[in-house]
């Protein structure tokens, strides 16, 4: 659950590279703050894995993609989180098993997005956008 959470929030501060500091500062302080809230929820039973991920996800949406537009990685870690929560639920996989392999999802996520961050720096740093002009 922590190794989710820690990259989670690397995606969202990768995520939000191009938007000014203080409003993907204050989109990612809100997302993972209500994330917090209905996972614990999730934790004390009020809430079931599946309806819990159906919630974040739906913040997520409201937050991000209003602003930024889709994005198709988290729609895909959604729906393989969702499915992962799903068998859960039906007892063919723990939620602890579930939190572990959605975590990994973000972790490759969160790889690939720190690298390709650092080529766009790279390649700007050789080109800088407003060089010629």
């Amino acid at each position: 659950m922590k190794n989710l959470y820690i990259a989670l929030s690397l995606l969202a501060v990768t995520g939000c590279a191009s938007t000014p500091p203080s409003t993907s500062t204050s989109r990612s302080h809100d997302w993972w703050a209500y994330r917090s809230q209905i996972m614990q929820e999730r934790n004390q039973g009020i809430l079931t894995p599946v309806a819990a991920e159906d919630k974040i996800e739906t913040k997520y949406r409201e937050i991000y993609e209003s602003i930024d537009g889709p994005d198709p990685e988290m729609a895909g870690v959604f729906a393989y989180s969702k499915r992962l929560y799903v068998l859960a639920e039906a007892g063919q996989l723990s939620t602890g098993e579930a939190d572990a392999l959605t975590s990994a999802r973000m972790r490759e996520i969160e790889a690939r997005d720190a690298a390709q961050v650092q080529f766009h720096w790279w390649l700007e740093s050789r080109f800088p956008p407003n060089g010629g002009d």
